[in-house]
């Protein structure tokens, strides 16, 4: 199934506000680096799951590859049923060619154990579906929806999204989920506003077994809100008993044992859920839900991934030996509604490419920085930030040119690295790359070719750290 993997759950959109002159300038200038970029790739698949995101691919990629670009939707039991019929109503807006074609995720080993990496395993499916169809159809790339803010937050899926090398035109274009937003306003993609959706088995606890029973219970219940007139909410799975030893009353499979639905709801609907109390209940029995909950918290990002650090630091058990789950809490009143809590100052955010270049022996190059510059003396794969205007490809091949004295040749991205510093934060998109002569220091301190074993003995820039420790892992 093509969906984000955890995505971060983005809370209602606003009323369009036509931008001004110097908005509309900086939209032109995203759009105008986007269409280059797509038509960069040539032929192209695009995985389509018709939500924002990924819709905002496939307009451009239709406008500037016309008829040789085509989108591909996995659809599985993780799939709400109103997102297939409304992905193949956009693709046939858009004029372009859709496959569906169907997903067995939960045949996959390791999926419907539901372990923390469960994304990984998904998107890994979804590559197994888009090779052979874009083999078949002569169409070199496969384009992803992911945008900048997607790199946030615990995605497993990106892994193998980069192993596979698929190509991600939002994060190479610089583009958060505001912007994307935005831009297909700008287009008349009718999506634009569309609340972000996570695919189902995100609303089910990591540990938690996935069934196709239990991902339609949960479908089932979404969609009476969703008729009911809500529009962000999620239906969190959850287990409230499993059966013992060999009662011979024990129910005959997962799919009905009783769970309880946690529904996360905006807190401003508080006095709406209140007076739907009585159909939001009756639509949760329908469903097969034993017990409906209301999440005092309300619908808030990433919720499901809150639990990570506890997994992380306690022994790992198997889902058979999970201990059996607190007993229901009765139901508490909602209260009113609360103000909306103060909106924390956003970060500088800064966007720079790095090439890495490995030579016939295997080795890899490094530069250190100057002692004038900004942590001095400390060793990184080259590379610097993207000028205005810019593609990144041209910012890495300008950077390579000015510090190297190369002509570089900008392959795929290989991995694509988010660090804090104190200052601001750092988006750095790596890429594949080869010169076409030796490298000499011309605005870096100095020059080495590196086995990757050895790369950790060097001082290294704090956000170039992660990827010196995969390299020195694979060798």
């Amino acid at each position: 199934m093509l969906h984000p993997d955890h995505p971060a759950d983005s809370p209602p959109v606003a009323a369009a506000i036509p931008p001004d002159p110097a908005q509309a300038a900086q939209l032109e200038a995203q759009l105008q680096r986007l269409r280059a970029i797509i038509a960069g790739y040539g032929p192209s698949l695009v995985a389509f799951s018709g939500g924002v995101d990924s819709a905002l691919v496939l307009a451009v990629a239709a406008e500037v590859l016309g008829t040789a670009v085509v989108c591909l939707t996995a659809v599985s039991e993780t799939m709400a049923a109103r997102e297939i019929t409304a992905a193949a109503e956009l693709a046939a807006s858009l004029g372009v060619r859709h496959e569906q074609v169907r997903s067995h995720e939960l045949a996959r080993p390791g999926f419907a154990e539901n372990p923390s990496n469960r994304c990984y395993h998904c998107k890994s499916e979804l590559f197994d579906l888009c090779e052979p169809v874009a083999a078949r159809l002569g169409l070199p790339n496969i384009l992803l929806g992911t945008n900048l803010d997607d790199l946030s937050d615990h995605r497993p899926g990106l892994q193998a999204a980069r192993e596979r090398g698929a190509r991600q035109p939002l994060v190479e274009a610089g583009l958060n989920k505001a912007d994307v937003r935005r831009l297909a306003q700008r287009l008349g993609l009718s999506v634009w506003d569309k609340p972000q959706l996570a695919c189902l088995s995100s609303r089910f606890p990591y540990g938690t077994r996935i069934t196709e029973g239990r991902l339609r219970k949960v479908d089932q219940l979404e969609g009476a809100l969703h008729d009911l007139g809500f529009s962000q909410l999620r239906v969190r799975f959850h287990e409230v008993s499993r059966p013992e030893g060999n009662d011979a009353t024990a129910p005959r499979s997962l799919d009905e044992l009783p769970a309880l639905a946690r529904l996360e709801l905006p807190v401003s609907e508080g006095a709406r859920v209140l007076s739907e109390r009585a159909a939001i209940v009756k639509q949760a029995k329908q469903a097969g839900f034993l017990y409906v909950s209301l999440d005092l918290e309300g619908f808030r990002s990433g919720s499901g991934n809150a639990v990570l650090t506890q997994i992380s630091s306690r022994p790992s058990r198997t889902v058979a030996e999970s201990p059996p789950p607190a007993s229901v809490a009765p139901p508490v009143a909602v209260p009113p509604p609360a103000a909306a809590p103060p909106v924390a100052a956003a970060r500088p955010r800064k966007l720079v490419v790095a090439g890495l270049c490995r030579n016939a022996a295997g080795q890899v190059f490094i530069s250190q920085r100057r002692a004038d510059q900004a942590m001095p003396l400390l060793w990184e794969f080259p590379g610097g930030k993207i000028e205005p205007g810019e593609l990144p490809e041209e910012a890495l091949r300008r950077e390579l040119e000015e510090e190297l004295g190369v002509v570089a040749s900008i392959g795929p991205i290989f991995e694509v690295i988010a660090h804090r510093y104190p200052e601001f934060d750092l988006l750095m998109l790596v890429y594949s790359c080869t010169f076409d002569r030796e490298p000499v220091a011309k605005e870096v301190a100095q020059v080495r070719w590196v086995e990757p074993a050895d790369l950790p003995s060097f001082p290294i820039l704090p956000a170039d750290a992660p990827l010196v420790a995969r390299l020195a892992a694979v060798g």
